[in-house]
């Protein structure tokens, strides 16, 4: 019975080392991969935009009662006017007046007032439009300081997502390029980092190491790289 145990125990023994070892060799063989970077690149067109104005006046020392009159006034005008364009809209956001000291050669002139709005919509042709050519406005007595256009999308997560796809898939299909002289194949994708978006006008070259989102225009390029490793075999 002693004989038999001992056996069984030198048997199991000889296999565990065995075992061991096999995995041993095994954690000792170098594993064969490819490192590559894919580029993804698309172009969208925005649709939304965010139209902003600003609109001021000046008063003496003792206008501001005046001034704020007059600024209800031109903002009043500005509603009425808007409505009158049509366009809908998801926001329409009026900020409070803000009263900035004056100065001159004889120190403390006067204030002036100013009041800022935009306007957020679906409708980019029509608020660009009125934007380029504010005469509806002009006629209508209200003049701008400012007027800035911004355009986005309510479809980039997805853009992103997409590109991030096609760029792994840009990847894979320079790995087989780099192996396709060899006997080795691509296998499976181990590791991948994907770079930060730049999201410019068309055909810009301009890139950020934090990456860029430009609002400026209605048509966009984005971009992005990913860093992918895959294994050969």
């Amino acid at each position: 019975m002693k004989n038999s145990w001992a056996f069984i125990l030198g048997f199991s023994v000889i296999i565990a080392f065995g075992l061991w070892g096999w995995f041993f060799q095994q954690s000792r063989k170098v594993q064969q991969t490819v490192r590559v970077v894919g580029y993804g690149t698309e172009e969208f067109k925005s649709d939304i935009v965010k139209w902003s104005v600003s609109f001021s006046e000046r008063v003496s020392l003792n206008g501001t009662q005046d001034g704020y009159l007059t600024m209800a006034g031109k903002l009043e005008k500005f509603q009425a006017l808007w409505e009158e364009t049509g366009i809908k809209t998801s926001e329409f956001k009026v900020f409070p007046v803000n009263v900035n000291r004056e100065y001159g050669q004889n120190g403390h002139v006067g204030y002036t007032l100013d009041q800022r709005v935009y306007i957020v919509s679906g409708d980019i042709e029509k608020v660009e439009q009125l934007a380029i050519d504010p005469k509806l406005f002009v006629n209508g007595g209200v003049i701008f300081d400012n007027s800035t256009m911004e355009f986005f999308s309510s479809e980039i997560e997805e853009i992103k997502k997409q590109l991030l796809g096609k760029a792994t898939q840009n990847a894979y299909e320079r790995a087989e390029e780099i192996t396709s002289t060899t006997h080795l194949n691509v296998d499976k994708l181990i590791s991948a980092r994907a770079g930060v978006f730049q999201i410019t006008e068309p055909y810009s070259t301009e890139v950020a190491g934090y990456g860029i989102h430009n609002t400026s225009s209605a048509r966009k390029n984005i971009k992005v790289t990913v860093s992918a490793e895959f294994t050969l075999k």
